[in-house]
């Protein structure tokens, strides 16, 4: 046998942050609601396109390059819309995990449980969080804005 050190501590359990018993199925709702929205949105678009290349091959140029401007600043305005609601999302956490130097933040809803880390490491965590939203919502915007800067050389 051998013998524990008197001097030594018992270990604590970690600290759990436990999962929200609803939040796998409002997420399972949302993923199923962005699918098929992403799928209507495509087929939509792909309608659109048929459209356009049926109206060149008939020699509507005018009305076709309106059509297709319309489609593109439409995308490319979903683009930086979905950009920004991203990192705004994404910051709010981040900035809470910073906050109260707790990862995750006492309001997350998370899908499973978590152990809780805390202090320093916490607060990197929350700075990355902050850096992830932050070229999320640059990327969504500069993309957008180098496309619509694309599209001027069709007018």
């Amino acid at each position: 046998m051998t013998e524990v050190a008197k001097d030594a501590t018992p270990t604590e359990p970690p600290e759990i942050h436990r999962a929200d018993p609803g939040e796998q199925k409002r997420t399972l709702v949302l993923v199923l609601f962005v699918a098929l929205s992403g799928a209507a949105l495509i087929l939509g678009v792909q309608q659109e396109l048929d459209t356009i290349r049926t109206q060149v091959a008939s020699g509507a140029a005018e009305l076709t390059t309106a059509r297709f401007l319309w489609l593109a600043r439409g995308s490319f305005l979903l683009l930086a819309l979905t950009g920004l609601v991203l990192g705004v999302l994404i910051a709010r956490g981040a900035l809470a995990v910073i906050r109260e130097q707790r990862y995750p933040h006492l309001a997350a809803r998370l899908l499973r449980d978590h152990r809780v880390i805390r202090g320093r490491k916490a607060v990197l965590y929350g700075k990355l969080g902050v850096l992830l939203a932050a070229c999320i919502t640059v990327a969504g915007c500069v993309g957008a804005w180098m496309g619509w800067r694309l599209l001027a050389l069709f007018k």
